[in-house]
């Protein structure tokens, strides 16, 4: 027994890199969470792309400015981004891993951040359909349209959808980007 445990520990030296493990394992949970929400996202982005107004069926995703192409979009840009932060994660467990430092650091300002990228994601989904109904009631003005006082406020309201959307992706992507680099320092 003692020669078969000299055989497959004899070259062991050094610590357990705990920080490396936890890294590659946030790597494999964003890989996981990224094609989990991959089919949630498509559902929800499909009915954003086939949003009508219920007051006038005239009124649909294509009468905002910009929004039907980025919503077609916004799938494969979450896929991307969890598969990209997976991939960013489990190198730098690897890069960590290699160091040997066996010292485990846990940055939990880093791991709400990341925590924070997934929720950008789901709040916008959410928000969204709500949004679009309450500027199309706007746009739609109880069937007479926006009063002409308002100057500029049509081009205001159609562009309004798409800054929602993007500024909640982007919001996903820096939050998520900072966590992972910030998991990286350690502390």
């Amino acid at each position: 027994m003692k020669t078969l445990k000299k055989m497959f520990l004899s070259g062991e030296r050094g610590a357990v890199n705990i920080q490396g493990i936890l890294m590659m394992g946030i790597g494999m949970v964003f890989l996981a969470v990224g094609f989990i929400m991959f089919p949630i996202v498509t559902d929800a982005t499909d009915d954003l792309l086939a949003y009508q107004y219920s007051s006038n069926a005239s009124i649909t995703d294509a009468t905002f400015t910009g929004f039907t192409s980025v919503v077609g979009i916004t799938p494969l840009l979450v896929l991307l981004g969890f598969v990209s932060a997976a991939v960013f994660a489990m190198y730098l467990g690897v890069k960590l891993g290699k160091e040997g430092t066996g010292s485990a650091h846990i940055n939990l300002g880093a791991m709400l951040m990341l925590g924070i990228s997934i929720v950008f994601v789901a709040v916008a989904l959410i928000i969204l359909p709500v949004a679009l109904d309450g500027i199309a009631s706007v746009l739609h003005g109880g069937g007479t349209g926006i009063s002409s006082s308002y100057t500029g406020l049509s081009p205001i309201l159609q562009v309004t959808p798409l800054l929602i959307l993007i500024s909640f992706l982007s919001g996903a992507i820096i939050s998520g980007y900072f966590g992972v680099k910030s998991m990286g320092k350690g502390t």
